[in-house]
């Protein structure tokens, strides 16, 4: 037998085993097969990969928010309200500014805007500033490069330079917005708090406040935000601090932000958007441990002789592991190296992806944080997922040296779960499902209860989803195999050899099966949802649904805005325009809103809602709980919506006390309702009975049925009567949706598409791990007569079947996935997509394919006397 090098380094009985040389027998392991481990490397370079450039993109993104706060949002802070300060709000602005606390107004509201080159109006998103003022920080660019100051007037417009191409209009000439005649200034090629804004559908317009005033668009009750800039005295009080306070207490209901902070909505979407794609970067580095737990199998059954050799000179088990627990640090550390650096590209990728969307460059280079997070985050979960392999050292017997490996792997197949044999495995896994779910708490951007049931459900997700596929796996295989045995004498031989290679002693089949289906699915699943979703916003709406909206409708205008609809070619019906009126919840059950334990989504009822009156109970709408009022309640009564309901515990009887334009009023709620959210009462959170919102300021909005064909000449008909009405074709709308969930898909499938790469790296990880087994099938084979080309074969249905049954089983279940989100989640019907699963078997068996041939090709050129002499 060959002399081994590491028993050369061990004395007789030796006290103890530093660690120091540990690593150097452990790295010396490593220099003699570094072919079989190359892999093993990049499958967690690969994970970490994906980790670190979601986190590093991550943290500069945040450094760039906090650098950049005052200019981002152009000033030292701002508060973002829908409607105008009421009187004692403003004495408290007044008061602020006496104090030396300056401040301009933004307002931004939708509206329609023509050309003389284009006969059809266009959805505009109108910007209203004080030019003299506005920004307090940053700069406003502008083509030609004029101050801002200077381009805008009462008269004048600068505007984005989409609008130009959609009029086909020219820097220079006339625009018509609400009527009147402005001139096209310049081209706004950058905005300071672009980011920060509302409302951005549609081509952009930045304008006056006189130039907005004389449009005539913002009348009572009109739906603009409105976003007050302070800027704060270079030395002495208020502070920050003290600014903020006053403006919480004035404007509860608004969303606050300063410079010492980022800005809270944006930050809410980076951390779920972080931890979501920090949780596929970890599932990503899961694979790759598989293939690292996986090569360190095999890599200890070639090392069994060596080991039974180290412990018949003395050697104790807790040596012999800590020698190779020093290799799979190793391998962790240099997967973990190599995965900051391509983290660090993937993390300049992103603002490229998201170029639109980014005023300002982001960093690049290497944040130290995520990438010290990262290489940790490998080295651990990399040791967690090879505990069971290096347990089995402690199975390892002197006696054993005269054994050949496959005996004691048969013996140790021939153990039940429940063995006392088995029960350190066990524990091992119970030690890596809890290592991970600890792992995926840490890169939760949040809280600790946040934090803590991330993990949890991550947890779970991993031990039932490895199970899941696991099944699936074993199924799968177990049906190849019993084709291969019930109709192999049909089959050519070469099929039945590559098949008979998936079950060699020592062959990590199923665990490279789970790893690439594992990709395939979660990267299917994504795309399959994309589509349906897409599908179902470009689908025709249901018979008889409204196609377009009506905005700021005046209340004097109602009836011949009605008339002239009605008489237009191509209108199924007459438009429903109801009115709606601005109003604050201040008390549910006699609790104050305030504190009533609003997350998320549901701080929305913090602020103004508007809320409508409704008659009659519209057919559609379906009664959850209570009842519809009858004609003549004289009662304040309210039906609540569903989602409503329930984030506000609501159920009929309930309370709901309401300020309405500086007025209280108290309802009783009726009902609870479900409606189709695309008719105009379903898109109202509250309506409210007859008689008690009579006499409040009012804007009206409608919806109405068109054939596609006369939208635009519908638009121009109302656009030349009533200016200042905004008719919004769902059509421009959805243009804008699409292009964000193709963003956000892009990103989402960008960082998905790393586990499938992991997954075809820890296949040839595993076909590596078998290298020594396949050079001596070559040898036999090529002895017996066979030729190169036809070991090529054998091998290349492995690969394709090993690729194959992955495709099949991540395809399948990301069906299943999709949906169950689509169903569930979003009420979608879900088609299943022959072409798309296809695809997906079809690369997933190229991959394994490449990926096997990567790790296995050097194997084909051994020659028989070369291996038999070694014998």
């Amino acid at each position: 037998m060959p002399s081994e090098p590491t028993s050369a380094a061990l004395p007789p009985n030796p006290p103890s085993l530093p660690w120091r040389t540990a690593f150097r027998i452990g790295g010396r392991e490593l220099r003699a097969s570094r072919t079989k481990f190359l892999f093993v490397v990049l499958a967690v370079a690969v994970g970490t990969a994906a980790l670190t450039g979601v986190r590093g993109f991550s943290s500069s993104f945040r450094h760039m928010l906090l650098r950049q706060a005052r200019t981002l949002m152009a000033g030292d802070l701002s508060a973002r309200i829908f409607g105008l300060p009421a009187p004692e709000q403003q004495s408290v602005l007044d008061r602020l500014t006496g104090r030396g606390v300056a401040r301009t107004r933004i307002t931004e509201t939708l509206t329609m805007a023509a050309s003389q080159s284009a006969a059809d109006p266009v959805l505009i998103s109108i910007k209203a500033v004080d030019p003299l003022a506005y920004p307090f920080y940053g700069e406003v660019r502008l083509d030609p490069a004029y101050p801002l100051r200077e381009a805008l007037t009462a008269q004048t417009v600068a505007v984005s330079s989409d609008l130009l191409l959609r009029l086909n209009a020219k820097v220079g000439e006339s625009l018509r917005i609400g009527g009147q005649e402005f001139r096209i200034a310049a081209v706004v090629t950058s905005e300071p708090d672009r980011m920060t804004g509302t409302l951005n559908v549609g081509p952009r317009v930045l304008m006056t406040r006189e130039g907005l005033d004389r449009t005539g668009l913002i009348t009572l009750g009109s739906r603009a935000s409105e976003r007050f800039l302070f800027k704060l005295p270079a030395s002495g009080s208020p502070g920050v601090a003290e600014v903020r306070a006053i403006l919480k207490k004035t404007f509860p209901e608004a969303t606050l932000a300063d410079y010492t902070e980022t800005h809270p909505i944006i930050t809410r979407g980076l951390d779920r958007s972080t931890t979501f794609l920090s949780l596929i970067g970890l599932i990503a580095l899961v694979i790759g441990a598989m293939g690292v737990a996986s090569a360190m199998h095999g890599h200890l059954q070639q090392r069994m002789d060596s080991i039974a050799v180290m412990k018949c000179v003395g050697a104790r088990s807790g040596q012999v592991i800590r020698i190779y627990v020093a290799q799979t640090l190793l391998l962790g550390l240099g997967g973990g190296l190599l995965g900051v650096v391509l983290g660090t590209a993937i993390s300049s990728v992103f603002p490229s992806l998201l170029a639109r969307y980014l005023p300002l460059p982001v960093a690049s280079g290497i944040a130290l944080w995520p990438a010290a997070q990262g290489v940790a985050i490998a080295c651990l979960v990399t040791l967690l997922f090879t505990v069971p392999p290096l347990l089995g050292i402690r199975s390892i017997r002197p006696a054993q040296i005269l054994r050949r490996d496959m005996e004691v792997e048969a013996a140790g197949r021939r153990r039940g779960w429940l063995s006392p044999e088995a029960r350190p495995a066990l524990l091992a896994g119970c030690a890596i499902l809890v290592g991970t779910g600890i792992i995926a708490a840490t890169l939760t951007d949040g809280g600790i209860r946040q934090a803590l049931r991330t993990g949890f459900y991550f947890t779970l997700g991993l031990a039932g989803g490895v199970a899941a596929l696991a099944a699936c796996a074993w199924m799968l295989l177990r049906a190849v195999r019993l084709i291969s045995r019930y109709a192999g004498h049909r089959l050519p031989g070469a099929f039945r050899h590559g098949i008979a290679n998936l079950y060699r002693p020592g062959n990590q089949a199923p665990a490279a099966v789970v790893a690439l289906g594992i990709g395939v699915m979660f990267t299917l699943t994504v795309f399959l949802v994309e589509s349906a979703l897409l599908k179902q916003m470009r689908a025709s709406a249901p018979p008889g649904a409204p196609n377009v909206f009506l905005l700021d409708v005046p209340a004097a205008d109602r009836e011949a805005i009605t008339d002239l609809i009605g008489k237009h070619e191509g209108v199924a019906s007459s438009p429903e325009i109801t009115g709606a009126v601005a109003a604050r919840i201040t008390a549910v059950n006699g609790v104050p809103i305030g504190r009533l334990p609003l997350r998320e989504w549901g701080r929305r009822f913090l602020r103004t809602r508007s809320v409508t009156t409704l008659n009659e109970k519209p057919p559609e709408m379906e009664i959850l709980g209570g009842a519809w009022w009858k004609p003549g309640e004289r009662a304040a009564l309210v039906c609540v919506n569903e989602e409503t309901a329930h984030i506000l515990n609501l159920k009929a009887g309930s309370l709901v006390d309401w300020n309405i334009w500086n007025r209280n009023l108290r309802t009783r709620v009726a009902c609870v309702e479900r409606a189709e959210s695309l008719r105009m009462s379903g898109r109202f959170e509250f309506l409210f009975n007859p008689g008690p919102l009579d006499g409040f300021p009012a804007i009206y909005y409608g919806t109405v049925r068109v054939s596609p064909a006369a939208v635009a000449s519908l638009q121009r008909v109302l656009y030349e009567r009533f200016p200042t009405v905004t008719v919004v074709n769902m059509a421009d709308v959805m243009q804008t949706v699409e292009e964000v969930v193709d963003r956000i898909a892009l990103v989402v499938r960008f960082i998905s598409a790393f586990t499938i790469l992991a997954g075809a790296v820890m296949l040839a990880s595993s076909i590596a791990g078998t290298r020594f087994r396949r050079i001596r099938e070559v040898v036999i084979l090529k002895t017996l007569g066979a030729t190169r080309r036809r070991i090529a074969g054998i091998f290349s249905v492995e690969f394709l079947v090993l690729g194959a049954v992955a495709g099949v089983m991540g395809s399948l279940l990301a069906s299943g996935f999709a949906a169950m989100i689509l169903k569930f989640l979003m009420q979608i019907e879900f088609r299943f997509d022959p072409v798309s699963s296809g695809v997906a078997i079809i690369v997933a068996a190229a991959l394994a394919a490449a990926a096997g041939w990567a790790a296995c090709f050097p194997v084909l050129g051994r020659k028989p006397l070369e291996i038999l002499r070694e014998e």
